[in-house]
């Protein structure tokens, strides 16, 4: 799987961590990251828009993800649909083991 690099910062957001994508279209997207967890030991990260924090029905985000030598975030395309199915399905148990309110923070 060739891993895309998405252009990213780091900041604190309502003392959540939070990354902004640089999206195909050129556009970014600032996400609070909701979970980073393993699957058949590689790492994957969920994020969800900051804009739609507070949604019931709210984008969410899943990427392999890595760290390159200085300790900056790397995302990749999760290309391979059954890889896809078992890390929404992990996240899906992240989410049932805490009270998903918990999980996704506010952005008041």
């Amino acid at each position: 799987m060739e891993e895309i690099r998405e252009e990213m910062t780091e900041e604190l957001y309502d003392d959540e961590l939070v990354l902004t994508l640089e999206m195909e279209d050129g556009e970014t997207e600032d996400c609070i990251v909701l979970a980073i967890f393993p699957v058949d030991e590689k790492q994957y990260i969920a994020l969800i828009p900051v804009d739609q924090a507070e949604e019931e029905e709210a984008d969410i985000y899943l990427y392999e993800y890595s760290e390159d030598d200085d300790g900056q975030p790397i995302l990749g395309d999760i290309e391979d649909d059954d890889v896809f199915e078992a890390v929404c399905d992990r996240f899906d148990e992240i989410c049932d083991e805490e009270d998903f309110d918990e999980l996704v923070p506010t952005t008041e």
